[in-house]
Parts: C-alpha cells; structure tokens; sequence
C-alpha cells in the first residue's frame, strides 16, 4: 500500500486508531475543603482561607485586607485608584474622573441594580396611562371630526343614510347610541344628530326681522314661527297691509311664516294671473326658497291655509280651481270678499259657475276635511252679489238644503295694532259686531254689522281676533294631518 505524504513531506501513519478504554465515572461528594468549592451562600470564607477565587466581596463591602479580592471588582464609584495602578486594573486604559475602569461615567456596575419602589412602579404606571390616554384622544378626535363632516351633511340619520355612512363613522355613531345618555355622545356626535336620538330636534336659527322678496308680494318670518324641524306651515294672505297681516299673525300666536300678494284693487289681476297653471305651485316654489333664505335649512312645506281680504278672494278662487294637489292645503281664510255676478235664470239669481270651487271646498270642510272660515258685512254692492248672498249659498250648497243661521252674540276682542295706526281715523274706526253665525262641520260663516268701507276694513284690521284663532288651535291640536287627495 502506498503511504500518504503528510504536508512536512513525512511519511503518514495510516494505521487504526486505537479504541480507549471505557471511563468508569464514580459520583462522590466533593471532599470538603476542595479548593474550587465555594462556601455556603451567605458565609464568610474562612479566615486566612484562600476564598473563593472569583467569589466577590458583599455590596458595598470593600475586600478583606490583604487579601486577592475579586480579580476584576471595579473601586466604587468616585473612589481614587489604587496606587501604582493609573486605570483602575492592570492592562486597562485610565478611567475618566468619576468613572469605574468598566463602567461609564455616572453608571452603575451591573452588580448594582435593585427592585424598583412601590413609588417609581406607581409612576410607571401613570406613564404608560397617560400614553394610552393620549393615544386614545388622538384616534377619537379623528373619528370625531370625520362622524360630524358626515353627520352635519344629513338632515336626519335615517336607516337607508346610516348604512351608507363611513365604517369608521358607522361604528362610533352605533357606540355614540349606546352610550347616548352620557356625556361621549354629545361629544363624539354633531349636535343635531344627538338630539334627534333623544326624540327632538334642535331649533333652527330663524331670522325674524325684514323680510325676503317673492313673486308679487313678500315672505315674513314673524316672532311666533318656531318651526321645531325642517317642515313648516305657511299663511299665504292675498290683498292687504303687509306689515298689518304680518302682526296679526304675530298677536295671534300663529306659528307659521307668512306670506302676503298684492295686485291691485280689483279682483281681476287676482284672476287672470292664477288663471295660469303652474304660476300657484312656482310660488309656492320661490316661497321655499325664500324660507331657507331666513334660516330654515332644506324647508319642506308641511300645511298652507290660504287667506284673503276683500278683491283677494280673484286669486283663492282660481288656486282652488286648478291647483294639483302637491301641497297639503289645510284651511281657508276669507274675510268679506267672495263676490260673483248674477244669472236671472239661476234660482238663487247667482252665477254659481264662479262660485263652484268654493262650494267644492264647503263641501269637504263640512265633512272635516278642511278649516273654511268666512266673515262678511252687510254691505250690498248692487253691481255684484254681495258676500252675505255668496255665504248664504255656500251654506246650502254644502248642507244640501237651505241652512238657517242662528244669532250671534259674542262679539270678539276690539285689538289696536300698531299697524293699524293711521289706516282708519279714530272717529270712523268700526268694532266687529256679530249678528248671525252657522257651522257645519268645518265650515264657519259669520256676519258682522256694517256697510260702510270703515266697516269693510274692519274685517282686515280684526282678523287676528276673528279667523286667525280659528287656524292658530287647528295647528297647535296636532301633528301632520291626511294628505289631501285632490
């Protein structure tokens, strides 16, 4: 066989190698006194004894006097070095002032450390609180602010608006709920949306003083309208003193805005332009517009009552001959002004057909559907039936039969309003004295004293006495009303 070369170019042994013999290990206690045995925790070597040889002195006690020490046990801390030794240990680089050799300045050995006190574990738990705290501020001030940029942009919070919400707004607007009674969602939530959640919701802020521009008239806001929500009800007054219908409605307690049309003096301008189809619904249109205008956000008209002095009568006549029905008409208001021509051939020597959606409307207030109220005088214009003659037929039309009316006695309350001041001289101011009345259902006519045009006017200067308190209790009884169907 040939033999390897070794890399020093010797001859390599390629022989076995030889199996040892098996170790028998005897388990004794170490003899006492060995000298690798330290002794028992806690007990001093003995004296003169050689120790333990990496065993190192207590804390804070410095080594026996002659003795080896710990071979590398730094100087406490601010001690000097010992003589002959510039760094604190052979070999090592000298320490800086208040250094150990091993250790830097101002740090503790690794033999120092001890159990934090119940006062510095108290402090760090305060810490880690506060930090979690700080954080949990954080992440809700963003959600806030992102749940009320939603919350603000909708009117309501309806199912079909909630499940489209953001998830992050979804879900604290669903914690918000739960915790609704607490103080988090008032905070956490936009204002209204909080309210709405305890079943009210908060008032806008209405401008009441002035007034906005419409077509053929103006819109008030008066001190009584304090619409709860976005819906509202409207007077719409055709013919008559502004500022006087609008402070009637104010002493009334008319919860309403008001809006008031002039035309002219004669009931043909009335006539002529609602005769037009659609003009009515783009008023109500330029109303809406006008309402939002005075601080009622996204308005929905709820319930309108139409009213109307003397030649005003021409535009109700015509609005409910060819409304469509998109508004819930609620009540009629009409104070000594529905007139028509005559027809010999007629019995009642009336031409009905003028007078034929006013009985339409007799009609249904006499069945409850709608507040119709009428006051007249007994003034005769002879040229044209008067408004006495028109009442009396709208009672028999409504009633099917000719209707009796009854005696009045209770006169209402004479008001003086401030603007009414100058409208009629103080000697020829007239009181509104009752002589007849009749009601069927809903439907009220009232005649009062007077043919003189003092006593025609009384009926405008009055009306917060006369038929606004009729539709003040209708609308302070209840909620929304049935839909009119026509």
């Amino acid at each position: 066989m040939k033999r390897n070369v070794r890399a020093d170019r010797l001859p390599a042994d390629l022989s076995m190698t030889p199996t040892p013999p098996p170790v028998t290990v005897i388990q004794e206690p170490l003899e006492s006194g060995h000298p690798l045995d330290p002794p028992p925790l806690g007990t001093a070597p003995a004296p003169d004894g050689p120790g333990f040889l990496f065993d190192p002195p207590p804390l804070g006690a410095a080594p026996a006097p002659g003795g080896p020490g710990f071979l590398f046990d730094p100087p406490p801390l601010g001690a000097a070095p010992a003589a002959g030794d510039p760094g604190g240990g052979p070999g090592l680089d000298p320490a800086p002032p208040g250094a150990s050799s091993l250790h830097p300045a101002g740090v503790a050995p690794y033999g120092s450390w001890s159990a934090p006190s119940p006062d510095e574990r108290r402090a760090r738990r305060w810490r880690a609180v506060a930090a979690f705290i700080l954080a949990a501020a954080t992440v809700i001030g963003v959600v806030a602010l992102t749940a009320r940029a939603v919350a603000t942009r909708m009117p309501g919070v309806s199912g079909e608006s909630f499940r489209g919400m953001m998830p992050v707004s979804h879900a604290l607007l669903v914690a918000s709920r739960a915790a609704r009674d607490g103080a988090a969602a008032r905070v956490l939530v936009a204002p209204e949306v909080f309210a709405r959640w305890q079943g009210s919701t908060p008032p806008p802020e209405i401008r009441h003083d002035g007034y906005a521009s419409i077509r053929g008239g103006v819109l008030f806001t008066p001190e009584s309208f304090e619409p709860a929500g976005s819906s509202y009800d409207l007077l719409l007054h055709f013919h008559g003193n502004t500022q006087l219908v609008r402070e009637s409605a104010e002493v009334a307690g008319l919860n309403a805005a008001v809006a008031v049309i002039n035309l002219g003096i004669s009931s043909g301008a009335y006539e002529e332009l609602y005769a037009q189809p659609g003009v009515y619904e783009s008023l109500l249109a330029d109303i809406d517009r006008a309402v939002a205008q005075r601080g009622l956000p996204t308005p929905r008209l709820r319930r309108v009552a139409l009213s109307s002095w003397s030649a005003g009568y021409g535009a109700v006549a015509k609005i409910l001959e060819l409304r469509r029905g998109v508004e819930d008409l609620d009540a009629i208001l009409v104070t000594d002004g529905i007139h028509c021509g005559f027809v010999p051939e007629q019995p009642s020597g009336l031409n009905t057909l003028q007078l034929a959606s006013f009985a339409r409307a007799a009609q249904r207030a006499a069945e409850g559907q709608v507040l119709f109220t009428i006051t007249h005088s007994e003034i005769d214009p002879i040229a044209y039936a008067s408004s006495s003659a028109t009442a009396s037929y709208l009672l028999d039309a409504a009633a099917g039969r000719p209707v009796e009316r009854s005696l009045a006695f209770d006169a209402p309350p004479h008001l003086r309003l401030r603007a009414a001041e100058g409208a009629v001289s103080k000697k020829l101011e007239k009181q509104m004295i009752p002589t007849t009345e009749a009601h069927l259902g809903e439907l009220h006519v009232r005649g009062f004293r007077g043919n003189t045009p003092e006593h025609h006017m009384a009926h405008l200067l009055q009306m917060a006495s006369t038929v606004l308190p009729e539709l003040v209790e209708r609308w302070r009884v209840g909620g929304d009303p049935p839909r009119d169907p026509r």
